[in-house]
């Protein structure tokens, strides 16, 4: 049975499972702001950084971002949240074009072109019109990296990114402002380079990165050293998996919870990243929609409820198969 057949009304869920696994992006869904729940430090880590990036914003410089976490732990949400905070502090509503890239090798010239070229295809996207002159700049990004020394093509790039923060500021129908996502951290170097480009745009880079010692990422003292503001994310406890189980509920069922009280912490007795929790507990909800639906609604239902020692059971088998938890 497909998602689009289960019958999520039986839990009051007019909007489908709201424990599907997908990056939250209050950017694009207006939405998504309301999932963030307050785990984590997530509060006390907000506050940080928008006091960061309202300094920034207010001494007309751009705000470089590293957000740090283990696998699962959330990183790309984060790294949205981070853009939508920029986003309200400089004013900006749906007006903020983002290039994302993927991190695949060591080259930060090949990442910092992409996302030039990137950003060139958000403007396009946007039907931004610019001057004749930015716009054949524009169009000669890809051989700037490609014939420029690397100590050469970050100034280049640089006065690209100033001359469109110039025009975009100016836009007729509201100031634009720019960023760039590097999903996947590999050197320092990139920061650097990057923080050259963007310089004098006002503009924000974030990057995500993988809290491991492995040859493939460098180490949090390296990146703090470069005046970088450094979002750190941790796996759950069990009163945080309760938490955000219970607040996205709230958020999407006028009825009460399938999960009992105090269940979740008894259930997740060891820390679990957020993304694995997410995942589990909307397979939860599916398996009992697949399996009790026909006795009616929850929670008349009570076949739909789900208990304790059905959970306990689930993460007990997985672990057994060597599957996540």
């Amino acid at each position: 049975m497909t998602e689009a057949a289960l019958r999520y009304e039986l839990y009051g869920l007019s909007g489908g499972n709201p424990y599907r696994v997908e990056p939250l992006d209050p950017l694009t869904h207006a939405g998504h702001r309301a999932l963030l729940v307050d785990v984590n430090g997530y509060a006390a880590a907000t506050q940080a950084l928008r006091a960061y990036l309202r300094a920034r914003a207010e001494s007309g410089e751009s705000a470089f971002v590293v957000v740090s976490g283990t696998d699962f732990t959330g990183r790309t949400s984060a790294a949205n949240h981070v853009l939508d905070l920029h986003r309200q502090i400089r004013g900006l509503d749906r007006r903020l074009l983002v290039a994302r890239i993927a991190i695949e090798n060591n080259r930060a010239v090949e990442w910092v072109t992409a996302a030039m070229v990137e950003l060139q295809n958000e403007i396009e996207k946007a039907d931004l019109t610019l001057s004749p002159r930015l716009q054949e700049a524009l169009d000669a990004i890809e051989t700037i990296g490609a014939t420029s020394g690397e100590t050469i093509y970050p100034s280049r790039y640089r006065a690209l990114a100033r001359r469109l923060r110039g025009e975009l500021s100016g836009h007729p129908s509201g100031e634009y402002g720019f960023a760039a996502v590097f999903e996947g951290l590999r050197q320092a170097d990139l920061i650097g380079k990057m923080q050259k480009v963007f310089e004098d745009s006002r503009s924000i880079a974030v990057f995500t990165h993988s809290a491991y010692k492995h040859a493939n990422t460098p180490m949090l003292d390296e990146l703090r050293s470069l005046g970088v503001h450094i979002v750190s994310l941790r796996s759950l406890d069990g009163p945080q998996i309760r938490c955000v189980a219970e607040e996205r509920w709230k958020g999407a069922s006028p009825l009460p919870s399938p999960f009992p009280p105090d269940s979740l912490e008894a259930v997740w007795c060891e820390p679990a990243p957020i993304k694995s929790v997410v995942k589990m507990l909307g397979a939860w909800i599916d398996f009992r929609l697949r399996t009790s639906a026909e006795q009616g609604a929850w929670p008349h239902n009570t076949d739909l409820e789900i208990g304790q020692r059905f959970m306990t059971a689930t993460i007990d088998m997985l672990r057994t198969m060597g599957g996540p938890s």
